[in-house]
């Protein structure tokens, strides 16, 4: 995730990044909607994961997974989209630290993410389970493919953090480490600096387990993207093939694809249903 300080300013800016939904704000959001998503938390190991789902016995689940900093609000949205959930049953979960999944307690390792994931979504049945990872829900939705193959039947990754190339040391990371860096930064970022910091090392352990990941994926990355560079695209292409690839740029977009063009992730899914 080659980040330059202008994340922190990004993220505040742009208005459209949700971390935690008060029930009262999400009761308001859907309470004139037909179909009312449920919120569950489940434990696992003496560790909680948080997750919102709508289940009406579709053939199809979308899995969203969130970048960092973020929550399972970053796809609200797709909860009240009517096309989608003709096709789609959807699920969102709280990565570990965010949200309400143990809040401010991170874990920086891939694999045990999608450890704490893969308990959620094996509680549902629909056959055709497609991951849907952002940012840095990205790698995490790749691991959960290449630990969980029968959790996984296609994947959506958009604007993903895969690529160990593109990590770049950044200065103020090692700051946010300090005493004072930790103390002035605010919650999310801090969890999300704590999982950013050894990511590169994550992502190298991952490359040898990508050949195994033998599914449908679509990519979906901005050409004009300043947090997580566009190569990162053609780093899946090259992982996972032209055959089972396909990529997609949208010329001139940046990295908040989830919130400023939605119906690309919405056509992505259609394209992957069953």
């Amino acid at each position: 995730m080659r980040q330059a300080p202008i994340w922190l300013i990004a993220v505040f800016l742009c208005g459209c990044m949700q971390f935690r939904l008060e029930q009262e704000a999400f009761q308001e959001i859907f309470k004139d909607r037909p179909i009312q998503p449920v919120s569950e938390t489940i434990e696992v190991d003496s560790n909680h994961v948080h997750y919102v789902y709508i289940d009406q016995g579709k053939p199809n689940l979308a899995v969203f997974i969130h970048g960092s900093p973020g929550s399972w609000s970053a796809f609200i949205d797709f909860f009240k989209n009517d096309s989608l959930l003709q096709i789609y049953d959807v699920l969102s979960i709280d990565r570990p630290g965010f949200g309400d999944s143990d809040y401010g307690r991170p874990e920086p390792s891939l694999q045990k993410q999608a450890y704490y994931l893969q308990q959620v979504i094996s509680r549902f049945d629909q056959p055709n389970k497609v991951m849907v990872g952002h940012s840095l829900g990205g790698p995490v939705a790749a691991r959960i493919a290449m630990d969980y193959p029968s959790l996984t039947q296609a994947m959506v990754l958009v604007a993903p953090s895969v690529d160990p190339a593109m990590e770049r040391y950044e200065w103020y990371r090692t700051w946010i480490e300090t005493r004072v860096g930790g103390w002035v930064t605010p919650t999310d970022f801090w969890v999300s600096n704590e999982e950013i910091l050894p990511l590169k090392a994550e992502l190298d352990g991952m490359l040898p387990l990508w050949k195994a990941v033998q599914i449908p994926a679509v990519v979906i990355q901005g050409t004009k993207d300043m947090l997580v560079p566009k190569e990162n695209a053609a780093f899946v292409q090259r992982m996972m093939g032209d055959s089972l690839t396909d990529i997609r740029y949208l010329e001139g977009v940046n990295h908040f694809i989830p919130w400023s063009h939605p119906h690309k992730i919405v056509e992505a899914l259609e394209a992957l249903a069953w």
